[in-house]
């Protein structure tokens, strides 16, 4: 089966059309651009700056020298307003491998790799640790406001050199009185320093340095180093003891525009030295955009979520066969491994492992996996391998994960048989960009419903279709994905995993509603799926092959905060602060569990049952308990909220034109009750500082929400079988179902299921929506086994539909009197009275009689008006005797029963004489029902009647 790739990549930069045809353009309008003959040749992208701007390089003509030497250019690209300018001519021509501007666009800071300056022996010159190589780093300081001088920073290294400028909110980073720029400068597996260099202003807008810069260290010895220029931090990884088999220390250090660098955590993490990197010289990438200073062996990376989520995403390493130098066992191409990473969530105190067995050595060397922070996810994506979407956030105990591999992962061009190679673009209110090193081109990267929807239908193991069904109830951001995946369940209705996806859908995006509308402390005891978390993951493929195994090991012993001692201004929010409460709240994660609504079963049981046991005492008419009385008014305000439409509710307003909102459930009423207290309860104990007014509203609109999502939900349903937005059901009950509405029934059971099995509230009408429905779809045999298992109901609608709607002849009549049968009492009166039968005439003549004869006998039944006039329950007679019997007299032809009448009319209350005969159960119907009986059964002749 083809699946649409999950994820859709668009193209929102390339550099040959972006760059390359812009210098092109400027040339031809003779613009200076650096060249004065030919075209931009070998453009390369260097870096990009915090805000946006591209740093890039490319070889032509110097505009300086007559003599048509080709040298190096560097550039500045703006992609918002597509503007270009030339920074930088070098005086030749050198490989450029970083670059970086300072916020003002005054100073410049680069660095090259060059050919090793040779001894008087020619060889290459001796470097750090002993070795000496060909190429070296060096690193470069130029003034390019006016153009002006050049520093060599002697600095040269056979390790990795990378100069980056720090960057503030506002022009001229630091704004002191005396102007300052600040440049980190990192020497791989050396030393961490920072460049404070004075500037002073020359002409109009021009500045250059005035005064050697002040150097401070940092940190020395790190192993690998990540700089976040959107956030203004760096991460590093660092070995206390030089043994490669120890862990590493990670560290983050934040920077401020008017406070000096601040070590914000160090923490040891299980992350350890390959064996090719410690013991053989490194080898690096130069992947532009790549803030990272690390050998291309160690794969790591630091990302943030938002709410004060920090992840270490680490891909271990593969020993490579042409690595392999004096191993005591073989390594062979085709040895099967095992490809693994590790994320390891500092905010939770948790590390994630992921092991995906079955690859060939050769293959699995050449995977190189990318990490992404998307949305609340962590994207690991190797193009046309895997994907998956960790769902590590700090607002949510880890899991539903998607994880899935082969069809239906994105492919990505690429000229190198080692795939593209990705990191992250910074592009304004744009989402997720990555950017292929390659092939220079960023792409901006959504979710892909129909690829989604694919998946959903054509994965193997129940998990996966459970988390994305997850994905789209709690983390997408409309309602669209959802209702895809419900069109998707309504193709296969009878799978066994359709009401755990409807449950999951409930609690998903209740809980999503709820979010939108509560801060951060109250979320944390709210349900959020419907699964248990914490427990991992094993996924497998159709043929019983394991894809991936999901564990996870505590690091809460390990995790520690450094307090700030200076209140400074965080460079994005208070995101220190939300980190600093995650990790207090680890300690009392245990003790602070989220709602259930499950748990309410017993006390719902028992509920109904004292409301029973009050109807059964007296007819309804004794008074209600205190806990009756707070169930009734917290259901009549959820329900008056529920039918108001409210802002934030997920994916607009459900109107469901096919449910009565004007019936009223009692059973429904204490769920929502029951919900609304104990919820109100839980928080309370939780949240002592809590108002108890403000926990309440809370509770209230909990249950709101969950009855807007069961709205939400039956409309999908309605709408994915094809049942046209505002319309209803065929007004006839006794109207057989159609195919459609045959499935509609089905997928209603479903629905009910899950509900039943969450304690959710439904909405007003569904009872008798869902009967209806059962009525019409199935055998009059099977929808009894229904109604006695307590599936469907009967309410007081459903049974005057029926009364109405079903004609008398046999197969009818009996299907009444197995409804009426199974009535409560009192509705069973009411339902003999619309029915237009011998049957229901003598039933209801008999039971007057017998009350008016047992003293004390509630009569409020008979004063109900009947729908049918009494002559019409025996049509068998025919015309003339019928009209005959509309004018008889007992007290003269039958005087029995005229005796038997004025026995009866002693007893019977004033307020019944003086009603109008024919539309109420009175005693002139008992008379007249006893005269058309007998006179059916025995003729004129009463002389044959048995007493």
């Amino acid at each position: 089966m083809q699946h649409t790739a999950m994820l859709d990549f668009r193209t929102c930069f390339d550099a040959r059309k972006d760059i390359v045809s812009l210098l092109k353009q400027e040339q031809s309008s003779g613009v200076d651009t650096g060249a004065d003959t030919g075209v931009p040749r070998q453009v390369r992208v260097l870096g990009q700056e915090r805000d946006g701007a591209m740093l890039y390089t490319w070889s032509d003509v110097s505009p300086y020298r007559q003599d048509d030497v080709v040298v190096s250019h560097i550039g500045l690209y703006e992609p918002i307003s597509k503007v270009n300018t030339v920074l930088f001519v070098h005086e030749k021509l050198v490989n450029l491998v970083n670059c970086t501007v300072n916020q003002e666009r005054t100073l410049l800071g680069f660095t090259t790799q060059e050919k090793a300056a040779t001894s008087s022996s020619g060889s290459p010159s001796w470097h750090s640790e002993g070795r000496h190589h060909a190429q070296v780093y060096r690193s470069y300081l130029a003034e390019v406001q006016p153009a002006n001088r050049v520093f060599y920073l002697n600095i040269e290294r056979d390790n990795y050199l990378m100069v980056q400028f720090l960057h503030g909110k506002g022009q001229g980073y630091g704004d002191t009185s005396s102007k300052e720029s600040h440049m980190l400068f990192l020497i791989h597996k050396e030393l961490i320093g920072l460049y404070h260099m004075k500037l002073s202003r020359v002409g109009y807008s021009g500045v250059e340095m005035c005064g050697q810069p002040r150097t401070e260290v940092l940190a020395k010895r790190f192993q690998w180093a990540q700089w976040d220029h959107q956030r203004q931090r760096l991460y590093y990884l660092s070995q206390k003891k030089k043994n490669s088999n120890s862990k590493m220390t990670f560290t983050c250090m934040q920077f401020y525009e008017k406070h000096p660098p601040e070590v914000m955590m160090e923490v040891q993490v299980p992350i350890y030295l390959p064996p090719e990197v410690s013991k053989a010289p490194s080898t690096y990438e130069h992947l532009p955009l790549s803030k990272k200073v690390t050998d291309q062996k160690l794969l790591c990376e630091v990302m943030t979520l938002p709410g004060g989520s920090l992840c270490i995403c680490y891909q271990h390493p593969i020993m490579n066969p042409d690595d392999h130098h004096g191993q005591e066992e073989d390594i062979g191409e085709y040895d099967v491994v095992d490809i693994e990473y590790s994320v390891f969530m500092l905010h939770r105190g948790t590390a994630l492992h992921c092991c995906m067995p079955g690859f060939a050595r050769l293959e699995a060397v050449n995977i190189k996996l990318h990490f992404f922070p998307f949305n609340d996810y962590i994207l690991v994506f190797s193009p046309g391998h895997l994907l998956h979407l960790l769902n590590v956030a700090a607002e949510f105990e880890p899991c539903h994960h998607i994880v899935w591999h082969g069809q239906g992962v994105p492919n990505l061009p690429s000229p190198s048989s080692d795939g593209p190679s990705l990191t992250t673009f910074l592009r304004e209110r744009a989402g997720l960009c990555v950017y292929d090193c390659r092939q220079d081109i960023a792409y901006r990267v959504s979710v892909s419903k129909e690829g989604f929807a694919d998946v959903f239908a054509g994965c193997y193991l129940p998990s996966t279709r459970l988390a994305i069904m997850h994905y789209a109830a709690v983390h997408h951001k409309d309602s669209s994905l959802s209702r895809l995946l419900v069109s998707k369940m309504c193709n296969d209705i009878g799978s066994p995993e359709v009401s755990s996806l409807l449950t999951e859908f409930l609690v998903g995006t209740t809980y999503n509603a709820m979010r939108r509308q509560l801060d951060m402390r109250i979320l944390p005891l709210l349900q959020f799926t419907s699964t248990e978390t914490g427990r991992g993951q094993l996924e497998k493929n159709e043929k019983g092959q394991q894809l991936a195994r999901i564990t996870y090991n505590s690091m809460r012993d390990f995790v520690q905060m450094k307090y700030s001692k200076v209140d400074k201004p965080q460079s994005d929010g208070n995101f220190w602060e939300h980190l600093r409460y995650n990790l207090q709240k680890l300690s009392i994660a245990d003790m602070w569990p989220r709602f259930n609504t499950t748990s309410l079963q017993q006390h719902i049981n028992a509920a109904n049952q004292e409301a029973a046991f009050a109807d059964d005492l007296v007819e309804g008419r004794v008074r209600s308990s205190s806990l009756l009385k707070r169930i009734s008014d917290s259901a009549r305000r959820a329900f008056s909220g529920s039918s108001t439409p409210r802002k934030g509710s997920l994916g607009g307003y459900a109107v469901l034109t096919f449910l009565n909102a004007a019936e009223r459930d009692m059973e429904q009423d204490r769920v929502v009750g029951m919900t609304v207290e104990h919820l109100t309860d839980h928080l309370s104990r939780y949240l002592p500082r809590e108002t108890r007014i403000k926990v309440l509203n809370v509770a209230r609109e909990f249950v709101s929400c969950q009855l807007q999502q069961a709205k939400q939900l039956l409309q999908f349903i309605w709408i994915s079988l094809g049942f046209p937005p505002d319309g209803y059901l065929t007004s006839n009950v006794g109207e057989p179902g159609r195919p459609a509405e045959s499935e509609l029934f089905h997928m209603t059971e479903r629905f009910y299921m899950a509900a039943q099995e969450l304690c959710f509230p439904l909405p007003n009408g569904f009872k008798t929506f869902f009967t209806t429905l059962g009525f019409r779809c199935l055998d009059s045999h099977v929808f009894l086994q229904y109604v006695d298992r307590g599936v469907l109901h009967f309410t007081d609608d459903f049974r005057d539909m029926v009364m109405e709607d079903l004609g008398d002849d046999r197969d009818n009549s009996e299907m009444k009197l197995n409804i009426v049968s199974r009535l409560p009492k009192r509705q069973a009166l009411t339902g003999l009275q619309q029915w237009n039968h011998p049957i229901s005439t003598r039933f209801l003549s008999k039971q007057y009689v017998s009350s008016l004869l047992l003293e004390g006998e509630d009569l409020g039944w008979a004063a109900q008006p009947r729908r049918v006039s009494l002559s019409d329950s025996y049509s068998t007679t025919s015309s003339q005797d019928s009209s005959e019997d509309d004018s008889v007299d007992a007290h003269v032809h039958f005087p029995p029963l005229a005796t038997l009448m004025k026995l009866l009319q002693m007893k019977e209350p004033n307020t019944k004489r003086h009603s109008r005969s024919g539309r109420y159960v009175d005693l002139k119907f008992v008379e007249q029902s006893a005269l058309q009986q007998t006179k059916q059964e025995y003729g004129t002749n009463l002389s044959n009647v048995s007493f």
